[in-house]
């Protein structure tokens, strides 16, 4: 029984051990919805942020996807010149993804996703990470847009 003690402080560092890699571990997800793009848009040259994150480490940004219920178009069926972009960014270093065109046809005809595939963008500890809209052709106006951000700490 004299090894009670030393045996439970010692599971109890193994424990707190394990959740402190866990915490380093990766993927982490950075999560946001844009309702409507005109909505972060305050003219048709200037966007506006839709999220902030400020990371306390240093981070890897490993793949942004988008899932839009309403891809971009112009009323009433005209696909948009240039399109319009998410854009995660920390004012120096940035990565953009475009919002493709509805697909107009059958079945969910506006539903369009979109996926950057692996990547590896650096950004240092503490900074002011911001995803932006970018306007696309005026009146381009996508919607219901579920937007992650993969990443994980370097």
């Amino acid at each position: 029984m004299r090894f009670t003690k030393p045996l439970t402080i010692a599971m109890i560092g193994a424990i707190l051990s394990l959740n402190a890699q866990a915490q380093n571990a990766g993927p982490f997800l950075w999560t946001s919805y844009i309702d409507y793009l005109g909505n972060y848009l305050q003219s048709n040259s200037q966007c506006a942020a839709v999220s902030r994150f400020t990371p306390g480490v240093a981070i890897t940004v490993t793949r942004v996807q988008l899932q839009a219920a309403f891809g971009s178009y112009i009323y009433p069926h005209s696909t948009c010149s240039p399109l319009p972009k998410i854009s995660v960014t920390d004012g120096t270093t940035k990565y953009v993804l475009a919002i493709p065109h509805a697909r107009l046809t059958r079945p969910y005809p506006f539903s369009v996703d979109a996926d950057s595939g692996p990547i590896a963008v650096g950004f240092p500890a503490n900074a002011e990470l911001r995803l932006s809209v970018l306007p696309g052709e005026k009146d381009c106006n996508p919607g219901s847009i579920n937007v992650n951000v993969q990443y994980s700490v370097k």
